[in-house]
């Protein structure tokens, strides 16, 4: 029974807060150096649940998801929270909506690249066509 237990409980606090800097481009890094502590202080405090709750919050500022969202119970969350701002509209305990906002920003990026990349083809095109007009 333990071990069902241990796989419906979903990613851990490290693994969501992890998902959340990765979907907002931050490293785990960067975090530790905004609060001021150590990679293994700050990892210690995860896993043994002795997180401080100010430590908490600087962590919610950072990333910009309430506060709440750390204690919230995954299973009793609605689907209807559209009266809420955008700025809370992070949900920390479903890794498929992190990893679907990582992935609409990755594949935006690489849309962006496409774009430079077609931009610069019809530049070399106009040139080649240009060239060739000359010829004649």
């Amino acid at each position: 029974m333990d071990e069902h237990t241990h796989e419906t409980e979903g990613p851990s606090l490290k693994e969501r807060i992890v998902a959340v800097l990765r979907a907002k481009n931050f490293s785990y890094s960067e975090l530790v150096n905004y609060l001021g502590t150590s990679e293994e202080a700050l990892d210690q405090a995860l896993a043994d649940s002795t997180i401080e709750i100010r430590t908490l919050e600087q962590i919610s500022k950072e990333l910009r998801i309430p506060l709440y969202s750390f204690f919230r119970d995954p299973s009793l969350l609605g689907g209807d929270e559209s009266d809420e701002q955008a700025y809370y509209n992070v949900n920390i305990w479903a890794p498929s909506e992190i990893q679907l906002l990582t992935e609409n920003d990755r594949l935006r990026k690489e849309i962006e690249q496409l774009k430079l990349e077609l931009a610069k083809k019809e530049l070399l095109i106009q040139s080649i066509e240009e060239q060739f007009k000359n010829r004649k």
